[in-house]
């Protein structure tokens, strides 16, 4: 079906056809409209540098960042190969070694071993309590629930209850007990975030309820399709738990009695399940203001990267569904029926299976793996707040949805945010360099957000955003979602850009990007672009070849000294004021070079 939509704001207007293909009852391109420029600039400085793990690339396996909750604004880290760290005051130390506590501790081969995550008890500064997630060796223990499905086990994940004697300690000293125990048929999808619900206060049934996010195991593309997606497994489940109580099968927990399925009379149901259907339910989190969301990211197969909004007692249809779309679950022993790489429409009658689907999505020609983040509600960066901050773990892009918008039965609009380091644009990529960005978010208890990256080991927090498209905390301009990105060819082969001015005169920055697009990796970047702009009558109205040129002086001094450019850049920018009327932006090669180029358009403010 095609559709036409437009992308309003401040009287600029870009109008844009797109087409969902299907052939043949498959689609070809899922999700065609790309998530477009927010028009805010993350601003990063230097955070830490977590300790090398490994002599080679990614430096540190980091996958977390969380308050210890402690009373001392101490956060800890967690390094897939084993190693717990705090950070006090910025400074890194040890603060356990998981790999040399647990004989049987694996944390290779496979992208989902090692130590996948940790939670602290909101009461850790007085109680000491804290849990961790890791994997072991195929029979190391006994699992705590049994597979419906006979497969190969891989390896075991583990809950542990952790009880530190001295909560300030710089090292832990203290007890342990495992809690629960899960065979996993492969090395991916397996144990993957826990957490508490950090708006739940003391006296709430929600209190003091571990949450543990288990993905299929590598069940589906195993070729074991029914191992999960079913009520009598815990593959591709949240789990919710008591780790106070003692009523499970294994006595080491309780099974909550509000838990959806802990008291439907089935004996073959697991009553700790939460939620069900997914893939990889990567990454959970809660929005610490507004109506308290929980949501999930959960990781696609080959299609669609999925955000969900999570209540309980709800099926979000993976291995039958992936996004908003109907796979085939045995695509491993049948691809006749559709590979893992084929999506179907849904049917007719879809409401009659009651799935639940993402309130947000997007698919592989913007990324490949999505890294679930947080709702931001701190202060040093207000011109995130209410929105839900997200990314994709390969390509490094960060992305932002209104919290407010995620709602069932809706998509809510994905943007993407450009990023600022010591003053100067950049990418993930371009600061871990490594063509594998390896993404992830992590936060304080202030709310405060950061990103990791693995590749060199660093962290890096957010200390504020520039808010380029009109809202709080603007400085200078407004992208008004109106990009297009194409090849620049010889002689007439250009990249035209077309764009509206309506209701009144307005003054705009239009850019013409090539050099900087390398830094993302785009093959064949443009390396010198010159832009031109005309009006509706074929007029020549400006041009520019090197922005600092003509116009740096006047462009820094609309962004407050920090222009949208690296000093020196070769890309080019104009800043004309416009009356009402049609106007074409032209890219061009300089000395009729050739390459990748982006023209965008912003309102100043």
């Amino acid at each position: 079906m095609n559709s036409i939509f437009s992308y309003r704001n401040a009287g600029l207007i870009a109008l844009v056809s797109i087409c969902a293909t299907v052939l043949n009852g498959q689609i070809s391109d899922p999700v065609p409209e790309s998530p477009q420029n927010s028009g805010i600039i993350l601003q990063l400085e230097d955070f830490a540098q977590i300790p090398q793990s490994n002599g080679s690339a990614p430096r540190a396996r980091i996958n977390h960042l969380k308050p210890m909750y402690d009373g001392q604004g101490r956060l800890a880290v967690n390094d897939l190969r084993g190693k717990f760290w705090v950070i006090t005051n910025g400074v890194v130390s040890e603060y356990a070694d998981l790999d040399a506590i647990f004989p049987a501790f694996k944390d290779s081969p496979g992208l989902g071993t090692g130590f996948t995550s940790f939670a602290f008890h909101p009461e850790f500064a007085t109680n000491g309590l804290f849990y961790t997630a890791h994997s072991e060796n195929a029979g190391t223990g006994v699992a705590s629930f049994v597979n419906p499905v006979v497969t190969p086990i891989a390896l075991q994940g583990v809950i542990t209850e952790w009880t530190a004697s001295t909560p300030s300690a710089a090292t832990f000293s203290g007890i342990r007990r495992e809690i629960l125990r899960v065979d996993i048929t492969g090395t991916i999808h397996g144990m993957q975030e826990i957490a508490f619900n950090p708006n739940s206060e003391s006296g709430d049934a929600d209190y003091g309820k571990l949450y543990i996010c288990i993905g299929d195991g590598q069940s589906t593309i195993a070729g074991y399709p029914l191992n999960t997606h079913r009520l009598d497994s815990v593959f591709g489940t949240i789990l919710r738990i008591d780790p106070s109580g003692n009523n499970s099968a294994n006595g080491a927990y309780g099974v909550p009695a509000d838990n959806p399925w802990a008291d439907d009379g089935d004996p073959a149901t697991f009553g700790e399940i939460w939620v069900y259907g997914f893939r990889n339910p990567h990454r959970i989190s809660w929005d610490t203001g507004g109506d308290g969301k929980m949501l999930s990211g959960d990781i696609g197969e080959r299609n669609i990267e999925e955000v969900n909004l999570i209540e309980s007692g709800r099926d979000y249809g993976w291995n039958e569904r992936e996004g908003t779309f109907r796979i085939n679950p045995d695509f491993a022993n049948n691809p006749g029926n559709g590979d893992g790489f084929t999506i179907f429409p849904l049917p007719e009658n879809d409401a009659e299976f009651g799935y639940t689907y993402p309130v947000a999505q997007y698919d592989h020609d913007q990324g490949a793996a999505i890294v679930g983040g947080y709702v931001y509600r701190g202060t040093l960066a207000t011109a995130l707040t209410g929105k839900y901050v997200f990314g994709d773990v390969l390509g490094g892009e960060v992305y932002i949805v209104e919290a407010d918008a995620l709602a069932f039965g809706s998509q809510a609009e994905i943007k993407e945010l450009s990023l600022s380091l010591d003053g100067t644009r950049t990418t993930i990529k371009t600061i871990g360099g490594s063509n594998r960005a390896d993404l992830r978010f992590g936060f304080d208890e202030e709310n405060e957000l950061y990103l990791l990256e693995k590749s060199r080991g660093m962290i890096f927090k957010v200390v504020g955003a520039t808010d380029l498209s009109g809202g709080s905390g603007s400085s200078a301009g407004d992208l008004v979602n109106i990009s297009t990105r194409g090849v620049v060819g010889t002689d007439e082969n250009v990249l035209i850009g077309g764009f509206v001015i309506d209701d009144a005169a307005k003054q705009v920055l239009v850019q013409a990007i090539g050099p900087e697009l390398a830094s993302d990796n785009v093959v064949g970047a443009l390396v010198d672009p010159v832009l031109t702009i005309l009006d509706s009558s074929g007029e020549e109205l400006e041009t520019n070849d090197n922005w600092d040129d003509t116009q740096g002086t006047l462009i820094s001094d609309l962004w407050n000294g920090s222009p949208p450019f690296t000093a020196g850049s070769l890309s080019s920018a104009i800043v004309i004021t416009l009356e009402p009327g049609s106007y074409t932006a032209i890219i061009s090669g300089k000395d009729n070079s050739t390459g990748v180029a982006l023209v965008e358009v912003y309102e100043i403010d």
